[in-house]
């Protein structure tokens, strides 16, 4: 890949991965109310679907924020310019562990399939809620 290309990667995943954020909220209510569910006497499976949506949505986050910098510090290993806010978050993964962000071997297509995958179990859920 080229400098340009690892560097919209690391773009597009760098937006890609606050996806997580709204999706981890109402991963937690929909998980909040089938727990509730079951205290009522509602079903144990929604709320363990309940919970791999939760799960899935800090799954995305985090699949997306490596995907960005596994790309960043290939376009930089090219000599590319990166934007400031990217290149800040390189080097505070470097400052945090430098072995592990150098050996990060990114998923892009996977991390870009995960928000959309959160969004249907999360959907599940709640169609399991609402009683359809």
């Amino acid at each position: 890949m080229s400098a340009e290309s690892d560097l919209s990667t690391a773009r597009r995943h760098a937006m890609w991965r606050w996806s997580g954020a709204p999706l981890l909220l109402s991963g937690i209510l929909l998980l909040l109310a089938a727990l509730a569910g079951v205290i009522q006497g509602g079903s144990g499976f929604t709320a363990m679907l309940g919970m791999f949506g939760c799960g899935l949505s800090l799954a995305s986050f985090g699949a997306n924020h490596e995907a960005a910098v596994a790309s960043a510090l290939r376009a930089r290993q090219q000599g590319a310019d990166l934007p400031e806010r990217i290149a800040r978050d390189l080097d505070e993964e470097l400052a945090r562990d430098r072995a592990g962000t150098m050996g990060l071997r990114a998923s892009p297509r996977i991390a870009l399939v995960l928000p959309f995958v959160a969004v249907m179990v999360q959907s599940g859920v709640a169609w399991r809620l609402i009683g359809g």
